[in-house]
């Protein structure tokens, strides 16, 4: 089963968010944790860690703005 990537909440007041770079190519092997993606609000960058192991197949595109919540990728 498909673990779904979506852009996180984070803080209060962030509702959009910008893709800044992802850290695996689509089809690379991914670990629970890895750092494998960034993005960035009006007031910091952040990394996000995988949530499962496995393939990661990205969607989003660097440098794209995107909603708290919209699907970016998925680790299967």
């Amino acid at each position: 089963m498909a673990t779904e990537i979506r852009i996180p909440k984070l803080g209060m007041s962030a509702t959009e968010m910008t893709l800044t770079e992802w850290m695996y190519a689509d089809g690379d092997a991914v670990e629970k944790g890895d750092v494998i993606y960034t993005v960035e609000t009006d007031k910091s960058t952040t990394e996000i860690e995988a949530q499962a192991a496995g393939t990661i197949r990205t969607t989003g595109e660097e440098g794209q703005v995107y909603k708290v919540g919209d699907l970016i990728g998925s680790i299967e």
